[in-house]
């Protein structure tokens, strides 16, 4: 018998434990990931366990040991960097209102604050634009950063896109099964590697803002939280269906300090932000996604779309810097905004890993 089958066959129980709608231990959960991860070769059993799992709802318990069975597996960041000064704006994706990246603007803003930003990124999968997509337009590929250019780039520069299985071999399947699901079979349905793939970094850190499709899993997100000893986190979702604070409408917010978990909604009002509308922030397609983002790090666009942006990096500030209310932090990010400052991080990140001939072609369609 081939030995990778055999190893899937000891895993049989789990899987029909969790086909037949029952929740996992966290125990149960790591090992099956582990397993399907390592060993499952063609993607079945990565097609049952994504189907089943998120049909009947991932719970806490599940999604820890997603993240546990991708850090037995993962290569780690050796960096002198503080945790306290170091912070990721990723999320789900998968939202139902397609907006701008707004979470990677906001990463250059937090980063122009001088903080180091370990940005998780990858491809769209659901919208036109994913992180790693906005990065590529600049010459940054995300499968040819080694990972010690990551650990000099999160140095030096500040901030850094990173999907940990392109540089740690013993990943290296979970990123063709996954692949060949989104990318070869362009199967565009949301699944725990939406929920979770970008909760787990190589690089330490103390503080996350963490956007999700969906009210549903803001609680058991925040809970994930609590089980990896995060000091401070943000889970949110906007009613209009972004995974990010919208300045249309309001969001529902998750807040994490400690083991003390708080739910609330805020408006753009309550973000000192002028209420917008849809169109104002709707995505213009890929290529537009990209001159919008080179726009507002450059201080271009100041309305709509920048506020978003703003609000999204304020949310960070607001963790990092123990500020007293949301707001404060957007009234700081919006003065960086308006330095032009989060610009110069992209032009130095796009110096050591890019193209700055890329860099000049989009500043130019500005």
């Amino acid at each position: 018998m081939d030995k990778n089958l055999k190893s899937l066959q000891e895993i049989t129980p789990i899987l029909a434990k969790l086909v037949d709608g029952n929740d996992l231990t966290v125990e149960e959960a790591t090992k099956l990931f582990h397993d399907v991860f390592a060993y499952d070769t063609e993607a079945y059993h990565l097609a049952v366990l994504m189907g089943a799992i998120h049909a009947k709802g991932e719970t806490a318990n599940e999604l820890f040991g997603f993240y546990k069975a991708i850090d037995s597996l993962a290569e780690k960041l050796v960096t002198k960097l503080d945790p306290e000064r170091v912070i990721d704006l990723s999320g789900t994706g998968g939202g139902s209102f397609k907006s701008i990246n707004v979470s990677t603007a906001a990463s250059f803003v937090v980063t122009a604050a001088g903080y180091t930003v370990a940005k998780e990124a990858f491809y769209a999968v659901t919208g036109p634009t994913g992180s790693a997509d906005i990065f590529a337009a600049f010459g940054v590929d995300i499968a040819n950063i080694s990972k010690k250019q990551v650990e000099e780039t999160l140095t030096e520069v500040g901030i850094c896109p990173i999907f940990v299985a392109y540089f740690s071999p013993k990943l290296a399947n979970r990123a063709k099964i996954s692949g060949k699901i989104f990318r070869e079979r362009q199967i565009r349905v949301r699944s725990p590697f939406h929920l979770v793939s970008n909760v787990y970094s190589p690089q330490p850190m103390n503080y996350r803002v963490y956007g999700c499709y969906s009210e549903k899993y803001l609680q058991t997100l925040a809970e994930l939280f609590v089980k990896l000893d995060f000091k401070k986190s943000i889970t949110m979702c906007a009613e209009i269906g972004m995974p990010e604070f919208s300045n249309v409408g309001k969001t529902v917010v998750v807040e994490q300090r400690g083991k003390n978990i708080k739910k609330y909604t805020i408006t753009p009002k309550d973000l000192g932000v002028k209420e917008a509308k849809l169109d104002d922030i709707r995505t213009g397609g890929k290529e537009q996604n990209v001159i919008d983002f080179v726009r507002i790090l450059k201080g271009k666009e100041t309305g709509p779309k920048a506020d978003l942006v703003a609000i999204n990096a304020g949310a960070a500030l607001y963790i990092l810097e123990n500020l007293n209310t949301m707001k404060e932090g957007v009234e700081r990010a919006r003065e960086i905004l308006t330095t032009g400052k989060p610009y110069t991080v992209l032009e130095k990140l796009t110096r050591k890993l890019g193209s700055l001939d890329s860099l000049k072609m989009w500043l130019e369609k500005t």
